[in-house]
């Protein structure tokens, strides 16, 4: 289940990078739309069922991770279609990651512990700053990977057809490789 989990947040990465990079679309109507659809559901499970939204930490995962990318894509959004703008965003997304979560410098909880603090609710016995930080620190860079091969897909794809015509035994030993 975690193995998916993160594959899905992957996903998350890649889809929405690509959204973003190709419709360059960055409305509050689609940001709102998107919410929406990743959160109705369950703020009407939690609120009907008297449960703590910390429950449905996979939906908390993914608004979090739509936030990082839409912000990442969306800030100087000018540079997006240049050689080396999206790279370099990719690399500051990978620091802010890095110093976050990897360095434990005390930026995570200076970050997150005044909004999520230490009370035990249900679904997060030792408070949802503990279960944000053990969830969250699972899949951290799950989907900044997958923004990365949404964002170098068109590179990849044009090699691959740069393969493909090439005489059929380097096409093969080519793709074989790459496999």
């Amino acid at each position: 289940i975690r193995v998916m989990e993160s594959c899905y947040l992957w996903m998350t990465g890649f889809g929405n990078a690509s959204y973003f990079y190709y419709t360059a679309d960055y409305s509050l109507v689609r940001f709102l739309r998107m919410l929406w659809r990743l959160n109705f559901a369950v703020v009407l499970l939690y609120l009907s069922q008297g449960r703590t939204y910390i429950l449905y930490h996979a939906c908390l995962l993914h608004t979090f991770y739509l936030f990082m990318v839409f912000a990442t894509m969306r800030i100087a959004k000018g540079v997006n279609s240049t050689k080396w703008g999206l790279r370099i965003k990719a690399a500051v997304l990978a620091v802010v990651i890095f110093v976050v979560w990897d360095l434990d410098a005390g930026l995570f909880q200076i970050l997150f512990h005044p909004l999520l603090g230490d009370r035990p609710m249900l679904g997060a016995p030792s408070g949802a700053y503990y279960e944000w930080y053990f969830r969250s620190s699972l899949d951290h860079w799950s989907a900044c990977l997958g923004m990365l091969f949404a964002l170098n897909a068109p590179v990849a794809s044009l090699m691959m057809r740069k393969l493909e015509t090439q005489p059929v035994s380097n096409h093969i030993l080519g793709k074989t490789f790459i496999g």
